[in-house]
């Protein structure tokens, strides 16, 4: 027979053992406070998101600095829609092209043997158009019948752009047009851009020339 005393003993027992268990089950299931999107701004349509990585690696992920990421490493981040860029989206990616360039233009390749090697120095005048995707090309190949020259840049890598085959439709002379497509892209840091065209065009002797042109710009500066 179990007295009165030892009865109040047991149940005490029970007591702090509930207690104890309860405290390490909230203890051991209570999640860890991560990196959250709260009060993290992005722009211009922009939306916040948290990656995680499963490995170490090195991961230039947009929009924050480059940073080697260890297992279980976790960052906030916006995605930028296409067109804008930076660590909350607000940079528009066409703003590194459009500004006046000086123009290094060089054949590398024509059907008139004597043009190869033939350079050309002037300036072209990259501007904004209405699509933070793209922009025009003004005074390519040194005439200002050549303009409103369409080029797109690359969604993936703002650094790439392609250049409008159709653009000869715009100009005013029918003595020139793009052959095929044209491409181009802009150093890492901004201050050198590269571009290749294929141009059909009448010569100096009224004759049809098929040049490859290499455009090498750099910003002007007054």
């Amino acid at each position: 027979m179990i007295s009165k005393k030892s009865s109040v003993i047991i149940a005490a027992v029970l007591a702090l053992c509930c207690i104890f268990s309860a405290v390490y089950i909230s203890s051991c299931s209570k999640p860890k406070k991560g990196p959250s999107c709260d009060n993290y701004v992005c722009e211009n349509g922009g939306y916040c998101s948290v990656d995680s990585f499963y490995q170490d690696l090195y991961y230039p992920l947009a929009g924050t600095p480059h940073c080697n990421c260890p297992k279980g490493y976790q960052v906030v981040h916006c995605n930028c829609p296409s067109g804008f860029e930076g660590p909350n989206c607000a940079s528009a990616v066409v703003a590194k092209y459009t500004k006046t360039w000086d123009v290094k233009q060089t054949v590398i390749g024509s059907d008139t043997a004597k043009a190869v090697g033939t350079i050309t120095n002037y300036e072209a005048f990259l501007l904004q158009s209405a699509t933070p995707t793209t922009f025009f090309i003004n005074n390519i190949c040194d005439s200002n019948d050549y303009n409103d020259i369409i080029c797109t840049i690359d969604s993936t890598d703002s650094h790439n752009f392609t250049i409008d085959t159709l653009s000869a439709f715009h100009m005013f002379y029918q003595h020139f047009k793009f052959t095929q497509a044209g491409y181009g892209n802009i150093s890492t840091d901004d201050s050198t851009i590269t571009a290749k065209i294929w141009v059909r065009h009448l010569n100096y002797n009224i004759n049809w020339q098929n040049d490859t042109l290499v455009l090498v710009m750099t910003p002007h500066h007054q």
